[in-house]
């Protein structure tokens, strides 16, 4: 298959990413492995239904990122599929993240339509289509990246930042337990920890760090002061999120929020409870 990508201009950055989705979507489903047509069919629109249709912040920050380092390196078709072959990766990583926290969270829809879980052929299926996103992703990352001198330097930091990630949702979950409320467990602290682990590291630390490691760049220091500029960049990104989730219209935002009745560990409520006198916090409890 070809592995080239026109060149994006900042203008047309979301139309080369999605023609390089095309190309990634094609390969997987060439599978040399002969799975019976409907195990394919499936794979088909599982993915198309969960990998597309968001933002693509995560996917695109690689573009950003690489422009701002060595922009001449996205001159180079080849070099330009492969930053979009990463920006993907890291948007299927995020559609394993979603699927489980919409099954967890009791989550009705995402992006504006049911949740995968939701569809009615789907349900509990998606357990395995879970399993099956975060192989493929890394059958992406050997398909286009094996044998170059960074291969294995991605590949740990995938698995770092997943393993973090996971860490940093069941410290959520464990802060917020369904059916239960504490509030002695919500603090700033805590609420940055899961901001920091559960959203920031997948979100901006992994595809700038990526496009880092992509661009040659290997010095400790800056790969360390990258990390920690963009949880900053992380922290603010949740903020925003937690509010929306709260007073977004689900017509604009394509979800219905449900922190509140899930009892997370929220901006909002944690800075409510920083201000709050006995009285209003007996309340909230």
């Amino acid at each position: 298959a070809s592995s080239v990508a026109p060149k994006p201009d900042g203008k047309n950055d979301r139309e080369v990413f999605m023609q390089v989705y095309e190309q990634i979507r094609a390969d997987i489903l060439y599978d040399k492995a002969d799975h019976p047509r409907d195990v394919v069919k499936w794979i088909e629109e599982m993915i198309d239904y969960n990998i597309v249709g968001g933002k693509m912040t995560r996917g695109l920050t690689v573009i950003h990122a690489v422009r701002c380092l060595k922009p001449e390196l996205l001159e180079d078709e080849e070099m330009c599929f492969r930053f979009c072959a990463l920006g993907w990766c890291i948007e299927w990583l995020q559609a394993t993240f979603l699927i489980a926290d919409d099954i967890m969270d009791d989550s009705i829809t995402r992006r504006g339509k049911p949740c995968w879980y939701k569809v009615e052929h789907v349900k509990m299926n998606a357990v395995n289509d879970i399993l099956m996103l975060e192989a493929l992703m890394f059958r992406v990352l050997r398909m286009y990246f094996k044998g170059l001198p960074y291969y294995a330097d991605i590949m740990d930091l995938f698995h770092d930042l997943g393993y973090d990630t996971t860490a940093g949702e069941l410290c959520d979950l464990i802060t917020a337990p369904i059916g239960q409320v504490d509030l002695d467990r919500y603090s700033m602290e805590k609420y940055n920890h899961i901001v920091k682990y559960k959203t920031s590291l997948y979100t901006f630390c992994l595809p700038v760090i990526g496009a880092m490691m992509c661009c040659g760049i290997t010095d400790a220091k800056r790969l360390e002061s990258a990390r920690e500029f963009c949880c900053l960049i992380g922290e603010f990104f949740q903020i925003q999120d937690d509010y929306l989730d709260c007073y977004g219209d689900p017509q604009v935002i394509g979800k219905v929020g449900t922190d509140i009745e899930d009892n997370k560990c929220s901006w909002l409520v944690c800075q409510a409870l920083l201000i709050a006198d006995e009285k209003q916090t007996a309340f909230l409890k």
